[in-house]
């Protein structure tokens, strides 16, 4: 990053002496607009008696913590530096690095300074980084949870490794992903209780036919024997196996397109996935990650079997772990092409940000952890098969930087691709930006889905493109995310929600109606016979299979919500030991590759909490090949 941002100090201060001395000296408040909304980046700078800047400080960042950091740290320095408010920098954050522009700008003109000379003056070119050329064992394309899973384990066995990052910042779209790993865990689970709800819906399964699951009848067949097991032994802990997680997957990624073909995860990648969940689990808690001692239900991951964090983000634990490890780690530096030789991937052509020109050779293994495509809308919709009508402006919740560079590299070198016109929405996200945090509610057995009219109008257990097409249904596509005092139990995080307008609170159902601008009658209603079927354990109305408490206790908060892009499923082709597979459907040599640049493993829709499983799972399986070769 210093070789990046060095820049010519003293040129910038003879600019900022010609053009800025009649400035106002003292410090000055900016706001600017973010990832995250309307004055989510508030800013104080610094100005001397010369009409220079001296300081910026961020006093507020209401962007995604961990994937803003880069451009808080580099932006304001920049700024002082260059004396210019005309940057062009790649942070990987670049919404929140507009609005720290933004808010300085507007600092700047409260302190009578001209706003279009800090924005026409462009910054002097910085020192151009040299050129690099090296060889190591493994070379790993992309900085997110699969990249760096995949880096450790290729150093744990014996490799040397280099990762490198298009940003400036590890973690992708894993630094700002929920935290939630789904695996079968026996430990954990038999602690829990058996819902009712839940039992009845064990009971569904057994009425299944293998005919019914395609290639999963095997599966099938296992599942009912261990519910007939369990259901006989009179047990009432939560009963959960990696068979039942594999059927999961199969009934929630089965989808038709619109083209009328089927697409089913693949038999063999849901298998080592499913049973590597819980050694996945463990390797996770031997380098420093502590989960919770009981599970939840992520939205849509259609049984509680989602483990969550409890000590933090999991990205700078892995990169602790990496650099405890051995891996050199490159960020800003951008996979170009992946290198061929003799039909075998030998290495990357890379390029830093400031256009230097980076060689990375390797004798063993090449890695692609790029993420998927979910922040180029465009992409998406040139692929797309399942969405009617999906806008190439659709927002995203995903980092910036998730363009599908690998899954473009990968298929310049004979890649097959599988599944790319399927793609999730997120139906739980911010309606303008996008965004994934900026709400409050529970697990999904706890949330009660509100459209316009103060309607329930689905079953909000289900699967997330059930949701997302049901939203999209509603009245601007907008619905309303209830909870009460049980859930949204902070009343700090709640009046900052509020503040920054992103959810509503009150006092009483009435009252929360009114400020939404819902039929008042209609929503206490609703909620009223929401409550009755969590006395009774039934949903009358959408088949809801899972319930949390009622909602009874005061503040009540809404959350307005509307889907965006959030996880393309389609990708790179991949066996199960992580080979990277060809159009002529045999494995590439030294090409390996995990997390969500492949495709195949969630067919037409994932589960909630399957995405770090995948990268866990797959990610130590493509470092641990590559390092050995195999």
């Amino acid at each position: 990053m210093k070789k990046v941002l060095s820049l010519l100090v003293a040129m910038a201060m003879v600019f900022a002496m010609m053009s800025f001395a009649f400035a106002e000296a003292g410090t000055f408040a900016g706001v600017g607009d973010g990832k995250n909304g309307a004055g989510s980046i508030e800013v104080e700078v610094d100005v001397n008696a010369e009409g220079a800047v001296t300081e910026v400080r961020v006093t507020k960042n209401g962007d995604d913590a961990g994937i803003s950091d880069p451009a808080i740290t580099a932006i304001p320095a920049l700024i002082v530096e260059l004396q210019s408010a005309n940057i062009d920098v790649t942070t990987g954050a670049t919404l929140t690095q507009a609005g720290i522009q933004m808010a300085v700008l507007d600092a700047l003109k409260k302190a009578g300074l001209d706003e279009a000379a800090w924005t026409e003056k462009k910054a002097p070119a910085a020192v151009k980084s040299e050129d690099v050329e090296a060889t190591y064992d493994v070379v790993v394309i992309g900085g997110g949870g699969a990249g760096l899973t995949a880096s450790i384990r290729a150093a744990q066995a014996g490799a040397s490794v280099v990762l490198i990052e298009k940003t400036a910042a590890l973690g992708g779209n894993t630094l700002i992903a929920g935290q939630g790993f789904n695996a079968a865990d026996p430990e954990r689970q038999r602690k829990m209780e058996m819902t009712d709800s839940l039992r009845k819906e064990l009971e569904s399964y057994l009425e299944l036919k293998p005919e019914d699951v395609g290639d999963f009848g095997e599966v099938l067949t296992t599942v009912q024997a261990q519910i007939r097991e369990y259901l006989a032994s009179g047990e009432n802990y939560l009963f959960d196996s990696p068979e039942l997680h594999m059927l999961h997957c199969y009934l929630g990624g089965t989808r038709t397109g619109l083209d009328g073909t089927t697409i089913s995860p693949d038999l063999a990648l849901i298998d080592v996935f499913a049973h590597s969940a819980d050694a996945a689990l463990d390797w996770a808690e031997s380098i420093g990650v502590q989960w919770g001692d009981t599970t939840s239900t992520i939205l849509g991951a259609m049984w509680p079997r989602s483990h969550g964090l409890v000590n933090g983000n999991i990205v700078p634990i892995l990169e602790k772990a990496a650099r405890d490890a051995g891996v050199e780690i490159m960020l800003n530096t951008r996979g170009r092409e992946i290198t061929m030789t003799d039909g075998r991937a030998t290495g990357v052509i890379a390029e830093t940000s400031d256009g230097a020109s980076v060689v990375l050779h390797a004798a063993k293994g090449v890695v692609l952890a790029t993420g998927g495509f979910s922040a180029n809308a465009p992409m998406v919709v040139e692929y797309n098969n399942y969405w009617p009508g999906l806008s190439p402006t659709m927002p995203s919740t995903n980092s910036a930087a998730i363009t599908g560079d690998g899954i473009n590299m990968a298929k310049a070198v004979g890649a097959d691709l599988v599944g790319m016109g399927y793609a999730q929405l997120m139906p739980s996200s911010h309606p303008v930006d996008g965004s994934l945090f900026s709400g409050i509610w529970g697990s999904a057995e706890t949330q009660v889905f509100v459209n316009k009219e103060g309607k329930r109008y689905v079953n909000e257990y289900a699967e997330r493109d059930v949701l997302s097409k049901a939203a999209l249904d509603q009245t601007d596509g907008i619905f309303y995310i209830i909870c009460d005092a049980k859930i949204a139990s902070n009343p700090e995080r709640i009046a900052s929600m509020e503040a920054a307008g992103n959810v509503v609170s009150a006092d009483t159902l009435e009252e929360l109606a009114n400020k939404l601008g819902i039929p008042a009658d209609t929503f206490q209603e609703t909620i009223a016979r929401y409550n009755t079927f969590v006395e009774n354990q039934v949903d009358e109305d959408f088949g809801k299979p899972n319930f949390g408490e009622k909602i009874d206790t005061p503040p009540f908060v809404a959350t307005p919500r509307s889907p965006s892009l959030h996880h393309t499923m389609g990708g790179v082709k991949i066996d199960p030991q992580a080979h990277v597979i060809s159009t002529e459907g045999s494995a590439i040599p030294g090409l390996y590759a995990a997390g969500e640049v492949c495709g195949g493993i969630h067919a037409g829709n994932r589960l909630g909490g399957n995405a770090m499983t995948d990268f866990l799972v797959f990610g130590s399986i493509a470092g641990t090949n590559a390092a050995e070769g195999k």
